[in-house]
């Protein structure tokens, strides 16, 4: 069974919290394929180093790891665990004024913040709940 680790990254936009999201290079636009930047567990690696390895690559910023956000299954069968994140102060910069990444990696072909009302229904479905369990964490 595959295991993926990966951060949901927010930040604080003009109209609230923003949430980036990552779309696959050459995949469609026509069902909600967006997700937070994810990848396999390597042999050896905490979930928590994986999905901070794997934000670092995919968008090309440094994270800060915060909660643990559990896990879900994807349809494909993928069991992903992720964590909340927030940018490091250092890759603020690689943010451009319109919320995208400067500096994703060739496997994204979008990577970008989006309002939580927008990025829901973009989202893979599973990952919708990550959503809700950093909705539950802010409220508490």
């Amino acid at each position: 069974m595959k295991i993926a680790a990966g951060c949901l990254i927010t930040r604080d936009g003009a109209n609230g919290i923003e949430i980036l999201l990552v779309h696959a290079s050459g995949a469609t636009f026509k069902r909600p394929l967006f997700g937070i930047p994810k990848g396999l567990v390597e042999p050896g690696e905490s979930l928590a180093e994986a999905a901070r390895r794997e934000a670092q690559e995919e968008t090309g910023l440094v994270v800060i790891l915060g909660a643990e956000l559990g896990s879900v299954r994807q349809k494909s069968g993928k069991t992903v665990h992720a964590f909340h994140a927030t940018v490091a102060r250092q890759s603020l910069r690689l943010i451009d004024a319109r919320g995208r990444c400067i500096r994703h990696d060739d496997e994204n072909d979008v990577c970008r913040f989006y309002g939580l009302a927008d990025a829901r229904p973009m989202m893979i479905e599973a990952q919708r709940e990550f959503l809700d369990r950093f909705a539950a964490l802010q409220t508490r």
